[in-house]
This record gives C-alpha cells, structure tokens and sequence, in this order.
C-alpha cells in the first residue's frame, strides 16, 4: 500500500470517526479548500477523497455547490432496512445450512474485534465492525450477486446508524446488545439452525431499526480546523 493511500484511508477514517461523534451533521458543507488546509493535502487528493466518501454514500456531491456530509431521511432509513432484511435473510439461510469450523472461527475472531472495540468505548469503530460482521456473513455464505448489493447498502445502514442511534447514557447499552444479538446469530449459525438463525437475523435489523431516532438536525455550519484539530 502506498503512503498517498494510506494517508487517504487516514483522512477518510477521521471524517467517518467525525460523522459518528456528531461533529458533523447531515448536510454539513465539506470546503475542498478548508479540507485542504486542515489536512495539508492538494486540491486534487481532496477530491479524491470527496469521489470515495461520496462512492459509499456518506458524502453527497452537488454540481456546482459543493461536498454535504449526506442526509438519509426516514424514508430511505426504512428502505434501507427493509433491502437488508431480504438481502441478509437469504444470506444467514445460507450460511447455516453449511457453515464449517473454519467459517465459526473467522466469525467468532471478527466478533472478538466488536468486543473489544465496545470495551474501549470506541464507537466508530464498533459500527463500523458491525456492519463488517454482515458482510462477513455475507462473504461465507458465497453468494456473490446478494453480497454485491449488501456491500453497496451496508455503507448507507451504516451512516444512518451512526447519524441517529443518538449519544444518550444507554449507548454503551445499546452497543453490547447489538454484540450480544452477533453472539447469539452466530451460535444458531454454527450449529446448523437455519430457520432461528434467519430468525434472529431479522429480529436483530429490527432492533437496530427501532433504535433510530430520526429527528430533524438544523445546525448544518462546521469549523473543519476545530473539528479535526489534533488534541
């Protein structure tokens, strides 16, 4: 890997950790100038970055306007659910009916990352593992053409729970039940349990879609340089 790509996966990284703390808000102005000079970076490295956060959806590009941190409404919130839950249903049905030793361990290793990631209060990080499980799942259940679709929506589920999960006292709550819901899932998966593994993937999406607090946000104006200030 190149340093002009590890630097981009760097910044990438730090805006995403910045959407997930609430520093930026749907529908914040991302300044190619302001981005430029916060991260010491060329013009042309900063629209390459804008080109890949807006690829997995988390940054909209307006012709003539500018880069907005991305603003999924409730609507696309629950249609986005609902593609999981027809996408990951069948994937999850799959996976169980075949899932070997190899396939537990690789789950089973990925789940020790949420753990610990929950453990040391990193959030970003957690969502960000999260949606990787699925995709695992995905990956094992060899299932090419759904895991397609899952790898473009998966970005998207995850802003919106980064978005509007909240910052309440109950977070730490809520990302140890998601884990404890991943537990569980892959124990129906290991042992061959096709119909409650599919069972609990569609109870667990639900849950994560009833967490949602999808309330308008109005103060859409960021200081970039204070936001991604060293500490």
């Amino acid at each position: 890997m190149s340093n002009k790509t590890k630097d981009l996966d760097s910044v990438y990284q730090r805006i995403w950790e910045a959407i997930v703390a609430h520093k930026l808000l749907p529908g914040t102005r991302l300044k190619e100038e302001e981005l430029s000079e916060t991260f010491g970076l060329s013009r042309g490295f900063v629209r390459k970055l804008l080109l890949q956060l807006s690829y997995h959806k988390l940054v909209n590009l307006v012709p003539n306007s500018g880069a907005f941190v991305a603003e999924p409404s409730p609507e696309e919130a629950r249609d986005i659910f609902q593609a999981r839950r027809l996408i990951e249903a069948e994937l999850v049905r799959e996976l169980a009916s075949k899932c070997t030793m190899r396939e537990k361990k690789l789950l089973q290793e990925h789940l020790e990352q949420e753990h610990q990631a929950i453990e040391r209060g990193e959030q970003s990080l957690r969502i960000r593992l999260s949606g990787e499980f699925h995709l695992l799942i995905g990956k094992l259940a060899n299932k090419p053409v759904l895991t397609s679709f899952l790898h473009e929506i998966i970005p998207r589920s995850s802003l919106i729970v980064a978005l509007y999960q909240g910052t309440d006292l109950n977070q730490h709550s809520h990302s140890g039940s998601s884990c404890s819901e991943h537990n569980t899932l892959l124990e129906a998966i290991a042992t061959h349990q096709v119909e409650l593994a599919v069972t609990l993937m569609i109870n667990h999406l639900n849950e994560i879609e009833a967490q949602l607090q999808l309330e308008p946000i109005t103060d859409k104006v960021a200081n970039l340089k204070n936001i991604f200030a060293d500490a």
